[in-house]
């Protein structure tokens, strides 16, 4: 705890620190919520980061993950420094270094504990921007992505990942961005003990985006990682591609639509995983598809709308596997997750009053002889209806 109070006490010294051509600003919120759940969820924190439903248990006949929960959460309130630096070789620098609560991976309570959200610094011009620290992995594209109140953002079917990277994007009408992108807190489910900073090579992203958001944006890209799943196995590399659209249909509605496929995305904390072909031994990754759609807007200036919805499936390895695993967290193989979402929002100066209905639906399965991913021939789908409130306050 101790620790945790000097952090805060450094960054709140950091915010009111003042000198020669740099200056600070101290932004966040504080966020009160509250979620019924109908069944157990697979989630983090918790429950407070749903990714899909638990499946379906029978223990003495009975569904013992049929229970409902309720809980309540202040971990989402977030703190953050922004910093105006100087010119760095006729370029305008910043630097941004951001946490919340929701903890660190490697503790074992980790709930509560002040953790790092993004650490980054900024170059940019009239024609080029750099960054280089942890910000959103690319495949988050910042500007047409998921307006949910939960904290999720729409995940598994929107990529969600905050990653050490160098960033290249150009400004203009047409953009262009290039990255480099190493795991962190967000890693790929391999089949063994290795990691992709063993195979001694970053990710590669590259993505072309054009439009203007207060019109209709545009984009479509693609990632190559490369891990190595295993102490002294061969390298392994997987493909994702992405395509988005947001547009605006009149002066209170947006839609926006995105869509991934890609091979191992359990970085992204998406479903699929790897397995070992029957054939040679050899890792081979399971292919993902997941798509999502949401429009949102106003009724009025202080009552706000939304209504998102999402698919995700496993199309399986497209040859006979053995010894498949997903994510570390997930009880089994998933097939297929949907979920629709609305939600209304009421706000007033810096407070906003929100609730949001989410059912998620879930099937599980198995890889068959093929390697194509089926559904269990029983107890294969199981369902929970979220009712969630919170009050937030921003600064």
């Amino acid at each position: 705890m101790k620790k945790q109070i000097l952090a805060l006490m450094a960054i709140f010294g950091l915010a009111g620190a003042s000198f020669a051509q740099t200056s600070a600003t101290l932004y966040g919120y504080v966020r009160g919520e509250f979620a019924f759940d109908t069944r157990q969820v697979v989630a983090g924190s918790e429950a407070n980061y749903i990714d899909w439903v638990a499946p379906i248990k029978k223990v003495g006949g009975k569904d013992v993950n049929a229970d409902p929960n309720f809980n309540g959460w202040g971990i989402e309130s977030r703190l953050g420094v922004k910093v105006a630096g100087p010119e760095f070789f006729g370029m305008k620098s910043s630097a941004v270094i951001e946490s919340h609560f929701f903890g660190n991976s490697g503790a074992s309570d980790f709930v509560n504990l002040l953790a790092l959200r993004h650490a980054y610094v900024k170059l940019e011009n009239d024609n080029v921007e750099v960054l280089a620290g942890q910000f959103w992995h690319p495949m988050f594209v910042t500007n047409v992505s998921p307006m949910t109140y939960n904290f999720n953002a729409g995940s598994p079917f929107q990529p969600f990942n905050r990653s050490p990277q160098v960033r290249v994007t150009t400004k203009g009408n047409v953009r262009f961005t290039g990255a480099i992108i190493t795991e962190r807190d967000f890693k790929s489910a391999l089949v063994g003990d290795g990691s992709a900073a063993r195979s001694g090579l970053p990710a590669f992203h590259a993505q072309l985006q054009f439009g203007d958001d207060a019109k209709f944006v545009g984009g479509l890209g693609a990632n190559y990682k490369t891990v190595r799943p295993a102490a002294g196995a061969d390298n392994v590399g997987a493909f994702n591609f992405l395509a988005y659209a947001k547009a605006k249909l009149g002066q209170d509605i947006t839609w926006q639509a995105y869509g991934n496929y890609g091979q191992n995305p359990t970085e992204l904390l998406q479903i699929g995983g790897q397995a070992y072909a029957v054939a040679d031994n050899k890792v081979n990754n399971s292919k993902v598809l997941a798509v999502w759609t949401e429009f949102y807007g106003d009724f009025s200036p202080s009552f706000e709308w939304g209504v998102f919805g999402g698919y995700t499936k496993d199309m399986g390895h497209g040859k006979a596997v053995t010894g498949a695993v997903t994510q570390p967290w997930s009880p089994g193989l998933v097939e297929n997750v949907w979920r629709v979402s609305p939600r209304v929002g009421w706000k007033s100066g810096n407070t906003k009053l929100t609730t949001e209905l989410d059912y998620t639906s879930t099937t599980y399965g198995g890889y068959d002889a093929n390697g194509d991913m089926k559904k269990l021939a029983t107890d294969a789908t199981a369902g929970n209806f979220r009712v969630s409130l919170s009050l937030i306050q921003s600064f």
